[in-house]
């Protein structure tokens, strides 16, 4: 999520997250608090080695600090010679910091913390984790891994970062009104499938909307589409675009889900005479995305692209007033916690089956003094049973499949929040239509791609010729910065 996707909901919506489930009782609704911290602090560590040293940690402020700093306690009361501080900044400053530290070859920050999009920004500055940190890559789906852990240098596949949360770019929707059978049987009369997911492409989405909005007035808006150009468009636009990138074969060459490795699917699949790939999205399957996304925020609440964003994508569905959200997974336990429709809420991929991801890493620095210690503290955090409690304690999802099992199979969690849990690790395993995440992304990119887009979807014209002059616009600015 990025300067990162999903890491810049923290930045835009300053969304306080309340680790509560909502569970009914007698007709009512009332919150539990459940697995406190203090009632999940088992450690798993088993290890009979004593270590000994100190670690500083820095992080953003996020939901997810209540577990790191959790997990720290844990790892020091199983290692008592280890000591280990955390530093958590505001997400605007925190990289400003790192990158400061590291610049200077300073051995201040033994673990960094990073996000998807911002991750090639601190590749040559940290420790390649290969040999160093044992993943189980049957454990953490790859997607989650390519976007932002790993890079390529020289030829060589090198791991910079690891992954310790699954956070995807989807689509939450009210599960009881989509399977409402009264209006499901008025839908298919006219439209031949089920409002339900899984849907087989964008225009069946587009499809519910003018049903649900525009025939039957059973909801205000539709699908909420975040067209902010401040960053959310850089998020929202290739979500959309990874159906029409899969179907073309001319832009996505052999690799329909993904792209190459850091360039991801706004560059082609292939590279060109040049050794770099062009961009992908100013061809027709581009084109057919920004025209999709431009008749998808018609349905938002107007002047479309001005009043949705991070902070607000989640709210319609939240107070029953759209049918879903096209958003990041962090803001489950907003939507868990909302008295109107928590209960219903579901998470589906994208249509197509896919979704995009934005998930947060650690990484060494490379002039750490304590690098194998740091090792075994980021091992510690991706074990199962520890990063299972990611989600008790902060409410945020776990990057391990083994993880989420703990918590699907944990009958004491509400069945709505396990299947919500099962649903946002579901969506991480095919978390491939991204952004990409090369050092530029954020200064050049990201402006050079929303600021064209953003006239476009705001222009009051949805013509395929406008639609076209906003991405060839976006394209040659993309090629002079790769060079």
């Amino acid at each position: 999520m990025n300067v990162q996707s999903r890491s810049a909901i923290s930045t835009g919506a300053g969304v306080a997250v309340v680790v509560v489930l909502l569970v009914i009782a007698a007709g009512a609704y009332y919150y539990i608090a459940y697995l406190s911290p203090s009632t999940s602090k088992t450690s798993s560590t088993s290890s009979t080695t004593q270590l000994s040293g100190s670690l500083n940690v820095i992080t953003f402020t996020d939901p997810s600090n209540a577990w790191l700093q959790d997990e720290a306690s844990a790892f020091m009361a199983a290692h008592p010679g280890v000591s280990i501080h955390v530093t958590a900044q505001g997400f605007s400053s925190y990289s400003t910091t790192e990158l400061t530290s590291l610049k200077a070859q300073s051995s201040t920050y033994d673990i960094i913390t990073y996000t998807s999009t911002s991750a090639l920004g601190f590749a040559s500055y940290v420790s390649n984790l290969t040999g160093k940190v044992n993943l189980n890559t049957s454990d953490i789906p790859a997607p989650q891994l390519n976007f932002g852990g790993y890079y390529k240098v020289n030829g060589t596949r090198e791991l910079i970062g690891v992954p310790y949360d699954t956070s995807t770019f989807t689509i939450f929707y009210n599960q009881t009104l989509l399977s409402n059978a009264a209006l499901n049987a008025q839908f298919k009369s006219e439209y031949g499938f089920s409002m339900s997911p899984p849907w087989s492409s964008w225009q069946a989405v587009l499809d519910v909307d003018n049903f649900l909005v525009t025939q039957t007035h059973t909801v205000k808006y539709g699908l909420i589409t975040d067209g902010s150009e401040g960053h959310d468009i850089i998020d929202t636009y290739p979500a959309i675009f990874g159906y029409y990138y899969s179907h073309d074969s001319s832009v996505s060459g052999s690799n329909p889900q993904g792209g190459l490795l850091n360039y991801n699917i706004m560059f082609n699949g292939f590279t060109g005479s040049s050794g770099v790939p062009s961009p992908s999205y100013n061809g027709t399957a581009g084109v057919q995305a920004l025209q999709m996304m431009y008749n998808l925020m018609q349905y938002d609440p107007q002047p479309a692209g001005t009043t949705v964003n991070y902070g607000t994508v989640f709210a319609p569905l939240q107070t029953g007033e759209s049918w879903g959200s096209l958003m990041f997974t962090a803001d489950a336990s907003t939507l868990l916690g909302s008295k109107n429709v928590s209960s219903s809420i579901a998470v589906s991929t994208l249509p197509g089956g896919y979704a995009e991801t934005g998930t947060d890493f650690y990484a060494i620095n490379k002039y750490s003094t304590n690098q194998a210690l740091a090792a075994a503290f980021i091992q510690f955090l991706v074990s199962p049973k520890v990063n299972a409690r990611i989600y008790t304690v902060a409410g945020e999802f776990p990057i391990s499949e083994a993880a989420t099992a703990i918590l699907t199979s944990n009958s004491s969690i509400p069945q709505q929040a396990r299947n919500v849990i099962q649903q946002v690790f579901d969506t991480g395993s095919v978390g491939w239509a991204n952004p990409p995440n090369l050092v530029i992304t954020s200064s050049s990119l990201i402006p050079a791609f929303n600021q064209p887009v953003y006239e476009f979807l705001t222009g009051g014209t949805n013509s395929t010729s406008s639609a076209q002059q906003a991405l060839d616009t976006a394209a040659a600015s993309w090629l002079k910065a790769v060079g």
